[in-house]
């Protein structure tokens, strides 16, 4: 059984929304705005590389080791309850970041923040759900999936500002101003109104975990390795093999909102089997230019494969996050689903890039277009059978 996207007119809290969203994206720039530090933390305060890496990877391993079971509480505490206290959380670990000097101190106030962004990037798309009117929740989902990137941006862009004229620790605690200001914000408005997740108040996870969540879950995560792996070596590719490339690394990212855009556009009252197929479709184009991207010479092929490769993972991802409120099965919790796809994808960034490290290192950048392309077919063969029938 399907759920139906009503097509009535209901009142659509456009602020609400937009708020989420914006603090979506700033929840994502917490997890990227260890990066500009980077050579602070190691020339000025005498961290290892390796060790600044964990520090910047430290939000995305918990979301890899614990996001399922996150879900499952966020389900029970509630919504509300739980964007509070992910708030409290990491407004609480980012203040601390930025007075700590000690390396135990900093990784002990990145703990604390990793467990306010586990519980944010489950409860905030959660509670979009909850409060859009059913012919909103997919395009609004489907905007939802680029707060990472978008953080990360939002971050390098910040960063570049306030390090111009004032200390590391500055930016730190106005980043984390920001966030807390937009949190008060969201969290009084939704004082306002009743968020009742759609799929059931307490959906139980064996209801939850059918087997279209869990292939779309799969499907998630081989997106994550394709996206990932893509980003983090592109740089070091265009700055040597690639130098051929049209367009630098930069702006090659700088393009995979369109992808976001394109999907939210499409999904607009459309059943989860059609956005499901849109997820497919957007593999099928990773398949397709993953190896021209790395293998062609051609500078307009290679630049137009990699063009390609970006937008078309971010259209992957738009319609995937836009089917998890029309997936999860009656009984279920649209909370736990998006536990599960985070966790997927929490587990792919973690070991996506070392694997994709190991085929450049074994089999050149060629091979690393192969094993692109390899993943996305892998992405095809997981979303079909969700072109074909869900479970709501």
């Amino acid at each position: 059984m399907t759920r139906e996207i009503s097509t009535a007119d209901e009142p659509v809290p456009v602020v609400l929304i937009g708020l989420i969203l914006t603090l979506g994206v700033l929840t994502g720039a917490q997890l990227g705005k260890i990066a500009p530090l980077i050579p602070w933390y190691t020339e000025d305060l005498g961290f290892s590389l390796i060790s600044a890496g964990w520090l910047a990877a430290m939000l995305g391993v918990f979301i890899a080791l614990s996001a399922l079971p996150a879900g499952w509480l966020i389900d029970r505490v509630g919504l509300r309850n739980s964007i509070a206290a992910g708030v409290l959380a990491l407004t609480i670990g980012g203040a601390w970041l930025s007075i700590s000097v000690d390396h135990g101190a900093i990784f002990a106030a990145r703990t604390v923040e990793a467990i306010g962004y586990l519980a944010l990037c489950i409860a905030l798309p959660a509670c979009l759900d909850a409060v859009s009117p059913p012919r909103w929740k997919a395009p609004v989902l489907a905007i939802w999936s680029g707060f990472v990137p978008l953080g990360f941006a939002l971050s390098d862009f910040l960063a570049a500002m306030v390090l111009a004229l004032h200390g590391p620790e500055t930016f730190l605690q106005i980043i984390t101003g920001i966030f807390l200001l937009l949190s008060v914000a969201v969290i009084l408005l939704l004082q306002r109104r009743q968020v009742t997740p759609v799929a059931g108040d307490t959906g139980t996870m064996r209801a939850t975990l059918s087997r279209q969540v869990v292939l779309l879950a799969i499907s998630f995560g081989a997106f994550v390795i394709v996206s990932v792996s893509m980003f983090t070596f592109m740089p070091s590719f265009v700055a040597g093999e690639g130098s051929h490339y049209l367009l630098g690394a930069g702006a090659v990212a700088l393009c995979v909102p369109l992808g976001n855009i394109l999907a939210s556009v499409l999904v607009v009252g459309r059943r989860p089997q059609y956005m499901a197929g849109l997820a497919a479709a957007g593999f099928v184009v990773s398949a397709i230019a993953a190896i021209p991207a790395f293998v062609m010479h051609d500078p307009a092929i290679a630049t137009i494969a990699a063009l390609a490769l970006a937008i078309s993972g971010a259209f992957v991802a738009s319609a995937q996050f836009a089917a998890i409120p029309f997936s999860t099965p009656s009984g279920g919790s649209v909370a736990v689903v998006f536990g599960l796809v985070s966790q997927a994808g929490g587990i792919a960034t973690v070991f996506g890039p070392p694997v994709a490290a190991w085929i450049v290192e074994t089999y050149s950048w060629s091979g690393l277009g192969y094993f692109l392309a390899l993943v996305s077919a892998v992405g095809v063969v997981t979303m079909l059978p969700l072109t074909r029938t869900v479970s709501r």
